[in-house]
């Protein structure tokens, strides 16, 4: 069987709230209005500070939904762009040094978030991860529209585990040699799903259960200098999307 390696993205793979780019393209298209977009970056502040523990999943999955609800699916092709610069800015140099590690050794990463899958798939797709996305994924209508509901599972909390199960039941995945990275005790249960799990940049909760379990503890920080630069673009599905990143190479040990 497979073997997978699983990474949340808020402040394990990239530092801060990656909504709050989406965010802030939308209201550059006027997709959204200027008071939510504040609203949104006070709960992303607070999320940087304190993680997303305690968060309500119902409300939050609302949240995103109605943020989506009446667009069509080429409105977000059109802002994918300008949500992943800033995201693949952010991301942490360990992060991607492990994703490197991973794929080096033969095991599939993945990239797993309550965001859209539409977003979550591109940086997935940038960072050249070979299992690409396990994300929350917007019903459309027969003319393309956003309807507010789910297709699938919310991809929150025990949502995140289930849809990571389902996908190692397609892929034939060993989820008891897999790996799984969080820092939010939110993603207990995907955690718990596998073999090895890594504690990143631990909330407080999550920091007692990961010693409490004898469970790795690690702590990524940004890098002064780090410059991630998009390589090349490309059409897939819908939409353009970054393809290629490249790292610094004095913010990554690059190994044999």
């Amino acid at each position: 069987m497979a073997v997978a390696a699983f990474f949340d993205l808020d402040r394990t793979v990239t530092a801060g709230a990656s909504t709050l780019w989406f965010g802030k393209a939308a209201l550059a298209h006027g997709y959204y209005p200027r008071s939510q977009l504040a609203r949104d970056a006070w709960k992303a502040f607070w999320f940087r500070m304190k993680g997303d523990a305690g968060q309500d999943t119902g409300g939050l999955r609302d949240h995103i939904l109605s943020a989506v609800k009446g667009w069509r699916r080429s409105d977000m092709d059109v802002l994918i762009p300008e949500v992943l610069a800033p995201i693949l800015e952010r991301v942490y140099p360990q992060s991607w040094e492990r994703i490197l590690e991973h794929e080096r050794a033969g095991v599939r990463t993945y990239l797993c978030s309550a965001s859209p899958v539409e977003i979550v798939g591109a940086v997935a797709r940038a960072l050249q991860m070979s299992g690409g996305a396990i994300a929350t994924v917007a019903a459309v209508d027969g003319d393309g529209r956003y309807t507010g509901e789910l297709e699938g599972p919310f991809c929150y909390a025990e949502g995140k585990a289930e849809a990571l199960r389902a996908e190692a039941a397609r892929s034939k995945i060993d989820l008891s040699r897999s790996w799984a990275y969080s820092d939010s005790s939110s993603d207990v249960p995907m955690l718990d799903a596998v073999g090895h799990a890594v504690a990143v940049n631990p909330d407080s909760e999550l920091r007692k259960i990961a010693e409490e379990r004898g469970w790795e503890i690690e702590r990524f920080e940004p890098r002064h200098g780090l410059r991630v630069v998009i390589a090349s673009t490309s059409v897939v599905g819908v939409g353009a999307i970054a393809t290629g990143v490249a790292l610094g190479v004095r913010a990554i040990r690059r190994r044999p």
